[in-house]
């Protein structure tokens, strides 16, 4: 069986890389307004991902198993909602065989949906919503890709959580002293978007 989506598997792949890179950076923010271990988390939930064996499957059975990976083995509220924003990708792209710019638009509606149910968000409460949401939005009138504007973006998103008050977890405890800090789930968001609109 051909496998069309080899440029996703090397998305994962390099965005397993840069979570161990910036594993303790994620780590030190969550530090600051959460259990600390955020990257921890995020990096033994990509290197089980990273064993998953793709040359077999399709792209549907393929971002089931992310997500159910990550279900099993990230901890805290991310690994409910990535697991679960992978696996609704799944549902989304059942007749895709590839992974290009309008799959890359549904992930990012997927996952937004997602964020709503299951976390209840609403923009400006320091949560990954802050990233999801507003590049949602920029692609809705978007129908060309240019890839380090779009990268740029998500950043800029992500950095814009540290003058946020959160709202939302354990860092809604910390109240004003949570101002000052990058959320972590919306970092590592920027580097999950980041690695996928690179394959692109």
């Amino acid at each position: 069986m051909e496998v069309k989506f080899k440029n996703f598997v090397l998305g994962i792949q390099n965005l397993t890389k840069d979570l161990k890179q910036n594993e303790d950076f994620l780590s030190t923010l969550d530090q600051n307004i959460g259990d600390g271990d955020h990257g921890v988390n995020m990096v033994r939930g990509f290197v089980e991902v990273e064993k998953i064996a793709w040359e077999n499957q399709n792209l549907n059975d393929y971002l089931n198993l992310i997500g159910r990976t990550l279900l099993a083995k990230i901890g805290g509220a991310s690994g409910p909602l990535y697991g679960m924003s992978f696996i609704n990708t799944a549902n989304n792209l059942k007749e895709h065989s590839e992974f290009m710019f309008n799959e890359f638009k549904i992930l990012v509606d997927s996952f937004c949906k997602t964020l709503e149910t299951l976390g209840r968000v609403q923009l400006k409460e320091k949560t990954m919503y802050d990233v999801w949401k507003p590049l949602q939005l920029r692609l809705q009138n978007s129908d060309s890709l240019d890839k380090s504007s779009l990268i740029n973006f998500v950043l800029e998103c992500a950095n814009s959580t540290k003058n946020l008050l959160a709202t939302k977890g354990r860092a809604s405890y910390l109240k004003e002293r949570s101002i000052g800090t990058i959320d972590p789930g919306s970092y590592s968001s920027y580097l999950i978007l980041k690695n996928l609109i690179e394959i692109l």
